[in-house]
């Protein structure tokens, strides 16, 4: 990485300084035009679960030519491509995996192409901060630590009184109460997007089930019939799958990268 430790009213005075100056510049407009995107698909992502596709038009147009451009100026070229093609295989795959949304794939696959990856000094880290790989990690961290929280305090709210929960005992139990949360039945059909079941009807009654990646069957349609067979009622707590605004966490992971990894405050000072 290029050192930062110039007297900024020196930099005038030699062509190459400008040129390093220009960057910075850049790297600051392209930091901040891609933060403004991601928060603006967070928002969208928060009100009804659906982005726009021009939110990443527009924030491509803008973001992936400078990153590419300081990433060619910087000499980092070639780890920018490489950072480009894990994020956009990761993203695909995930998306074809249903582990992530349409969405979520798309913001990893701009972050990826927006956000150059700068070498650390310690080339054993390289990896460890690669672009992509990072927000991920960062992204991760967050989602637990919004989701499980909020698993437990809809499980205290709704737990003793969700037959499907109550069936699991031990280490299984503990297990559901993290992963899974229980939601009164008209939650669902007020905001279906946001959940997917994670109980189904046996001989026995109601019992938990955990499902790998996305669900996007319509969870109305079991309810409607649960209901009219009198099974549950529109009260009833059912146990579910919270859908999270996983553009939040990303977004956030973003921002926890440019602070620690590529010192944006440093970035930003540099380029006025």
């Amino acid at each position: 990485m290029v050192s930062l430790g110039i007297n900024l009213k020196e930099w005038g005075k030699y062509p190459i300084m400008s040129i390093m100056f220009n960057v910075y510049q850049m790297l600051a407009v392209d930091y901040v035009a891609a933060v403004i995107t991601q928060l603006v698909a967070s928002v969208q992502d928060l009100r009804n679960r659906e982005i726009s596709d021009w939110v990443w038009i527009i924030g491509s147009v803008i973001c992936v030519p400078l990153g590419a451009y300081a990433a060619f100026e910087l000499s980092q070229l070639f780890l920018y491509i490489i950072s480009v093609i894990i994020g956009s295989v990761f993203s695909l795959l995930a998306y074809w995996l249903r582990a992530m949304g349409g969405a979520d794939s798309k913001s990893i696959a701009f972050i990826s192409a927006s956000i150059p990856t700068i070498t650390a000094p310690n080339m054993a880290l390289t990896i460890i901060n690669m672009t992509p790989l990072s927000i991920l990690v960062n992204s991760l961290i967050i989602a637990l630590i919004i989701y499980i929280p909020y698993n437990v305090i809809q499980n205290i709210r709704y737990g003793s009184r969700c037959e499907a929960l109550t069936r699991v005992k031990g280490i299984s139990k503990i297990i559901y109460l993290l992963t899974l949360m229980c939601v009164p039945a008209h939650s669902v059909f007020r905001n279906p997007n946001n959940y997917a079941l994670s109980q189904e009807l046996s001989e026995g009654g109601f019992q938990p089930m955990i499902r790998l990646g996305l669900d996007v069957d319509d969870p109305r349609e079991p309810l409607l019939d649960w209901l009219s067979r009198g099974k549950i009622g529109i009260n009833t707590p059912i146990l579910v799958s919270y859908h999270i605004p996983y553009i939040l966490p990303i977004t956030l992971g973003l921002l926890m990268y440019l602070v620690v990894h590529v010192n944006f405050l440093t970035i930003i000072l540099a380029s006025l």
